[in-house]
This record gives structure tokens, C-alpha cells and sequence, in this order.
């Protein structure tokens, strides 16, 4: 059993869902990663990699998750929380690879939390205990991430997409989970805030970033995007959750307004194919070397093209 570290209150603010870079064989490409992470960890109150979805990390093999993490957490900054990935395709492959990552991080003062979509390999039923074990056998907390479509996608029609209300209150209660990145419909999101609200310290991260640019009201946010524009990311969420500190009127305030549609304008195209298309823009500011993915699956040519399109024409605006 990995010795606990103190838990303490997952950050608010910009959370950054890295993507994994990788060469065009497969490998984790280490110095597109350094580069990355230099790139975004000044303006990240937080980091994920090997997330689910955009980090691709149900299609990355254990060897190069352990190797994502192991780079991740030399790169970053000392200071900054990382979440790290360990969804895999059973309740006991999750736990394996948690106890792996615990191994290499063993140690290490760093805030770590593990993030895990909990439906993809488990039911709603015995949740919270679930997490107090794996908590004891590894030491660090858990954020999780509700994913009512990823979880879709593996066909089983009796399966809950949702982690129930119900459940989620007792999870909320448990010191060892963190927080929680929602995603899904704004009706549930709302019934979680209320099963959540006794307990200060539980973070609720808005998953979606559109909703969270044009209905702004979470403490934190999930951001794919924002290692693509970083800085202009980091501006428009602080006042998205600090608008009270914002001045009114005025030019820059004008200038926020456009950069936070032009944000919208990028995360309407790559929300379907996030990896992919941010790898892209990516390689198009010269931040990674290849936009190879793990998950694989082509983009069509016109979607590319305007994403593409758009990353430049925000570019131009903020130079």
C-alpha cells in the first residue's frame, strides 16, 4: 500500500486536457511534450494528461502511459496539480495501472490526483467504496469525470451514461475524491452542484467548453483548447469565474468579448474530433511535431480545413 500524502483542495481555475504527443510510429514524442508543457504551464492552474478522450488514453498502451506520466510530472512546473488518467477497460485494469503510476510517483510532494470516468469499466453501485479502496492502495485522491458520451460509445443500452444524483452525493462526501468535470445535460449539472453543496473543498470543473464561454458560473473548467491559446484561454476564464474583478467598459474589455467567441468559434469544430484536430493546430504554431493520434480515424479534409482557419484567424488577433 503506497504511504498517503495529505489531500488537499483540487485548484480552480483553467485545467488544461493535454494531448498526448506521439511520433508517427506510435512513441510518446518526449520533446514535443517538454515543449508543451512549457507552452501552457504558466497559464494552467492545473494539468490532465492521459485523459480519456483528448489525451487518447483507452488507445495509449501501458508503457506509454506510465512514460506520459513519468515526463509529465518531470516537465511541469513543482507546483502544479497534475491529473493523471487511468481509465482502462476494467474496474481492475483502472487499479493496476493506479498502482503503477502510484510506484513512479512515489515521493513526490506534488499535488497528484488520479482522473478516471468511473462508467467506462464500473457501474453506478458501489461507487464510493470502490474509490476508498483505491485511495487506501495508492495514496492520492481521485478527480472524476462524468462522460455521458464517451461512456455511449460502448453500445450497452441498460448502462447508466450519468454517474446517478444520488451517488454522487455519497461520493461528495468521501475525502478521497477530489472533484468532479462534468459533462452532459445543464439540468443534471445543477442537481449535482445541490448533492455537492456540504462540502466546501469539492470542486465542480465545467467539461463543456462552450457552455462554459457562453454561460459562465463554475469555479473551474476543463479546457482542451486552451493549450492552443493558453494565454488568451487563461484571460477569458478568469473573467468568466472573477467577473466582479473585471473593469467595466472599455476596449479591453471589448477585446476579451471577441477573443472568448473566437474560442467558441474553435472548440464548435474540434469538440468532435478533439485529438486529432487540436494535435493539428498544434503543429500549425509549432508546438508538436506530428499530429499523429493513438485512436486513429480520419479527419475530413473540409473540417481540418476550417479548423485550421480558425487558428490562424484567432492567431492574427492576438499576436
Amino acid at each position: 500500500m503506497e504511504e498517503k500524502t495529505p489531500i488537499q483542495p483540487p485548484p480552480q481555475g483553467l485545467i488544461i486536457d493535454l494531448v498526448t504527443p506521439l511520433t508517427e510510429t506510435g512513441n510518446l514524442d518526449m520533446d514535443s511534450l517538454r515543449r508543451l508543457l512549457a507552452h501552457v504551464s504558466p497559464y494552467a492552474a492545473g494539468m490532465m494528461v492521459g485523459s480519456p478522450e483528448v489525451g487518447e488514453g483507452l488507445h495509449l498502451g501501458l508503457e506509454v502511459r506510465l512514460e506520459l506520466a513519468r515526463g509529465a510530472l518531470d516537465a511541469a512546473p513543482a507546483g502544479l496539480p497534475v491529473f493523471i488518467g487511468i481509465t482502462a477497460g476494467s474496474t481492475e485494469a483502472t487499479f493496476e495501472l493506479a498502482r503503477k503510476l502510484a510506484e513512479l510517483a512515489a515521493g513526490s510532494q506534488r499535488p497528484i490526483c488520479w482522473l478516471d470516468a468511473p462508467l467506462w469499466h464500473h457501474s453506478n453501485r458501489g461507487l464510493p467504496l470502490t474509490y476508498a479502496v483505491l485511495a487506501a492502495e495508492t495514496g492520492r485522491p481521485a478527480v472524476l469525470l462524468n462522460a455521458p458520451g464517451l461512456v455511449g460509445r460502448l453500445g450497452q443500452h441498460l448502462k447508466h451514461k450519468n454517474i446517478r444524483t444520488a451517488v454522487l452525493k455519497k461520493l461528495a462526501e468521501e475525502r478521497e475524491i477530489a472533484g468532479l468535470i462534468y459533462q452532459g445535460e445543464m439540468a443534471r449539472l445543477l442537481n449535482y452542484c445541490r448533492a455537492a453543496a456540504g462540502r466546501r473543498e469539492f470542486v465542480i470543473y465545467e467539461g463543456d467548453e462552450v457552455r462554459f464561454l457562453t454561460r459562465p458560473g463554475a469555479l473551474g473548467v476543463a479546457s482542451a483548447g486552451a493549450q492552443v491559446f493558453p494565454q488568451v484561454w487563461a484571460a477569458v476564464s478568469r473573467a468568466c469565474i472573477h467577473p466582479e474583478a473585471q473593469e467595466a467598459g472599455g476596449a479591453d474589455r471589448l477585446a476579451l468579448w471577441e477573443a472568448s467567441q473566437g474560442l467558441v468559434r474553435l472548440a464548435e469544430v474540434y469538440r468532435r474530433q478533439p485529438a486529432g484536430l487540436i494535435k493539428a493546430g498544434l503543429v500549425e504554431l509549432g508546438m508538436i511535431a506530428s499530429a499523429a493520434t493513438a485512436s486513429g480515424g480520419d479527419i475530413p479534409a473540409a473540417r481540418l480545413e476550417e479548423f485550421i482557419r480558425a487558428v490562424r484567424e484567432l492567431a492574427s488577433k492576438v499576436e
